[in-house]
């Protein structure tokens, strides 16, 4: 009986002990808060920090140490300190990411840390081995081909724009976008093969052709779209 008693005696002492590492962690989460809002990213880290020292089954803990690691981070400067900045956010929000996929804020704000920091290769890998996963997320598919366009990797890019069509195949916006890529790619970065070239061309006017096909059918489409389709072909 006195070994049960002890048992339980020990039970309730250290449930007692979580339960106020819970509080001092939420303390420390509360002043974390108050510094991020008042945009003192330093102060709001530290005590970020503190509280996951604390308590690491926090799990927003790891998202709110990036966004106070984006806070600290000044694009264009290339010190080893500002560089460890743009590191350190981009291994948290990668983390927090990996146990809540669907968190498209948190997203989009590791991709602008990757972009902020020059770094687009590493912004393109994040979407690709997203995809693995997630082959049919229309909105990630449009990421990457942006950010191919952005690399100045115009065939990619435009391998990716029709990837979309595929994807999003009822919406005329998706054919009037690639066949635009396809005349940009022919205006900008012509390919030497004249049969290449004229390939090109032709994708994109049946692109835009078939985007007007599918305006005639429907009301719902910007008429600047349908103008600019039109005027295209």
């Amino acid at each position: 009986m006195n070994k049960v008693l002890c048992l339980l005696g020990a039970l309730t002492l250290s449930l007692s002990a979580l339960g106020c590492q819970k509080i001092e962690a939420r303390m420390e989460i509360k002043q974390a808060n108050e510094a991020y809002q008042k945009e003192d990213y330093s102060l709001a880290l530290t005590h970020y920090i503190r509280a996951r020292k604390i308590d690491p089954s926090f799990p927003e803990l790891s998202r709110m140490i990036g966004y106070s690691q984006i806070g600290l981070y000044v694009p264009d400067v290339k010190s080893p300190k500002n560089e460890a900045h743009a590191d350190a956010a981009i291994q948290e929000l990668s983390g927090y990411l990996r146990k809540r996929p669907n968190d498209r804020v948190a997203r989009d704000a590791l991709i602008n840390m990757y972009l902020n920091a020059n770094r687009t290769s590493q912004a393109i890998d994040y979407f690709l081995n997203y995809l693995k996963e997630h082959p049919a997320d229309l909105e990630a598919v449009r990421s990457v081909a942006t950010l191919y366009a952005k690399q100045g990797n115009f065939n990619e890019s435009l391998n990716w724009y029709q990837k979309i069509t595929l994807l999003d195949s009822k919406n005329p916006e998706a054919f009037y976008v690639f066949g635009v890529v396809c005349y940009e790619k022919v205006a900008k970065n012509p390919p030497a093969d004249i049969n290449e070239k004229m390939s090109l061309i032709e994708k994109g006017k049946a692109a835009l052709q078939h985007a007007i096909d599918m305006i005639s059918n429907t009301t719902t489409t910007p008429l600047a779209i349908q103008d600019i389709c039109i005027h295209s072909v």
